[in-house]
């Protein structure tokens, strides 16, 4: 079907510029736009992890909070372990980092707001780290982990349409990225099993679809 398409269109364009359908031209862009577009859908198909944001419901009353849920899938063929979002990974203070983008109807981010946190961080524990088999899927937000203060500031916004991305990043070669605890501590002792699990954590940097939250008045 998409050889099909991809010859007809390019066939067609050749006609209006004056080449053959057999010309030595027309051939050679119908293979290159044939091999770009099987590789992208090739991308696609292979990702090896995905990512979807959903709401239990997309319109909210004004001072109300959705309830959310994450869901990435594992498509890589093997079994992994995930983490979820810690005390300090929706500020990017820490790994993971689970972020949720929040922005207006066309897109555009609302303006941040001062936010003050305390110094210290909850420190990662072997439970922190969840087996995520092939083919199944994990939520970042499940129970026993730490949601984002977006979703307080969505309770102050005035009636209208308003667009969530949830980002989600492994991307670390160093655990104690992951650790958190006290910045007053100059260096933690990593135990033997935390670091085993986390050499079962793949490197990640994903983002979800665009999901529309509409605050009634």
């Amino acid at each position: 079907m998409l050889h099909t398409a991809l010859s007809a269109l390019l066939s067609h364009a050749g006609e209006a510029r004056g080449f053959s359908r057999t010309s030595p031209s027309m051939k050679t862009s119908a293979a290159l736009w044939l091999l770009f577009a099987g590789s992208i859908l090739a991308t696609a198909a292979d990702a090896p992890f995905k990512c979807v944001l959903s709401a239990e419901k997309t319109n909210i009353a004004q001072g109300a909070v959705p309830i959310l849920k994450v869901s990435i899938s594992n498509d890589s063929g093997k079994d992994i372990h995930l983490v979820g979002s810690l005390d300090g990974s929706d500020l990017g203070r820490r790994f993971p980092h689970c972020t949720l983008s929040l922005m207006d109807s066309t897109g555009k981010p609302l303006p941040s707001k001062p936010l003050g946190v305390c110094a210290n961080m909850n420190p990662l524990k072997p439970a922190d780290f969840v087996k995520v088999p092939a083919g199944s899927s994990f939520n970042p937000y499940d129970k026993g982990f730490f949601g984002s203060y977006q979703l307080e500031r969505i309770k102050e916004l005035p009636p209208g349409t308003y667009i969530l991305r949830f980002y989600y990043e492994t991307s670390t070669k160093a655990v104690q990225d992951y650790l958190g605890g006290s910045p007053f501590v100059s260096s933690q002792v990593v135990s033997p099993e935390i670091q085993k699990l986390f050499e079962s954590v793949p490197d990640m940097h994903i983002k979800s679809n665009d999901l529309k939250i509409t605050v009634l008045p």
